[in-house]
């Protein structure tokens, strides 16, 4: 079967584990992004509040961005993957570092609400990215030569 006999399914691999891992991300951490600014402004007030959803929301769409940009680190050589990934990982918390920083600079936003938001936002969507990923493995059952079973 030539090349372009070919199903496009063979011939062009798919990047199956991106889709989950971005439903795996987004899933969870868009209540977070709902909920600690409603629990931040029950306890500190209305600026807090705004604070916590613009570090939830900013750092939702900072994560999302890298795995999207994922897509492009698993359609290159193999051997590079895992630096690829941790490269868009390292650029992903230069990126969040440099826009706490600048929206620390600001005399309305208070810093810890912000760094609260980010932090616990990216972390429940860095949980949900690991359980997306881990949900496109599939097992393999092979028998190797020489074993029995």
């Amino acid at each position: 079967m030539t090349a372009t006999a070919m199903p496009r399914a063979v011939r062009e691999p798919a990047l199956p584990a991106v889709r989950p891992m971005l439903v795996g991300g987004l899933a969870p951490s868009l209540p977070v992004v709902v909920l600690l600014p409603l629990l931040t402004w029950a306890a500190a007030g209305g600026f807090a509040a705004v604070s916590a959803l613009l570090g939830a929301v900013v750092s939702v769409v900072v994560f999302a961005l890298g795995v999207l940009g994922i897509r492009g680190v698993l359609a290159g050589p193999t051997a590079t993957t895992m630096a690829g990934a941790f490269g868009v990982f390292v650029v992903q918390l230069a990126l969040l570092g440099a826009v706490i920083w600048s929206l620390g600079q600001t005399t309305w936003l208070q810093i810890v609400p912000l760094a609260v938001g980010f932090l616990v936002a990216g972390l429940v969507f860095q949980a949900g990215l690991v359980v997306g990923y881990l949900r496109t493995r599939a097992v393999l059952d092979v028998e190797l030569p020489g074993e029995g079973r």
